[in-house]
């Protein structure tokens, strides 16, 4: 018998279209609720989550997310159309002062945990990765922040379109046998 939490890592997929529907503020709280709940370092839970109806706010976001995955034509890239289109959008927001060595990792797993949330809901998202380290002002991350008002000081580690699927992903993964070294990892 597979336990539940399993199962739904497993299921999991990123979905890239959803349906016009609203998500129901049960849910969404559910969702949240999971983000609150993930690890940090010495518990310093350093995130926010804007949560980003707008309809305005929603297609700049998507219009951002298209202009880099323009700019990074052949490799994978994701699509803004998606962000623009989903009933809601999650903003992963980090203060790195309240964890200075771990606040990209603590954003990571909130992120990580309202996805699985989210699918086992019946719900599903994506993770369209916002965070540069370095980055400059003209930086994706920082057009971000000055879309949604995110102080300076704070980091957007990702945004997660939220929504009812509009089709059912699916994917491949690497054999386990090929990922596990034992001890080394020579062999």
């Amino acid at each position: 018998m597979e336990n539940e939490v399993l199962r739904a890592i497993r299921e999991r997929r990123s979905v890239l279209r959803f349906k016009p529907v609203p998500v129901p503020e049960e849910k969404l709280e559910q969702v949240l609720e999971a983000g609150r709940w993930a690890p940090s370092y010495a518990n310093s839970q350093p995130w926010t989550f804007i949560v980003v109806r707008d309809e305005k706010l929603k297609a700049g976001l998507g219009e951002l997310v298209d202009r880099i995955a323009l700019a990074r034509r052949g490799k994978v890239a994701i699509s803004g159309k998606g962000i623009g289109e989903a009933p809601l959008v999650i903003a992963v927001v980090v203060d790195p002062w309240r964890d200075p060595r771990h606040f990209v990792e603590a954003g990571a797993v909130a992120a990580q945990n309202m996805s699985l949330a989210a699918h086992s809901l019946g719900l599903a998202t994506y993770w369209a990765g916002i965070y540069e380290a370095g980055g400059g002002r003209r930086s994706l991350e920082s057009q971000v922040k000055r879309l949604l008002g995110v102080p300076r000081e704070m980091h957007v580690i990702a945004l997660l379109p939220l929504g009812v699927p509009a089709y059912e992903a699916t994917s491949e993964r690497v054999e386990l046998a090929e990922l596990v070294r034992h001890d080394r990892y020579e062999g």
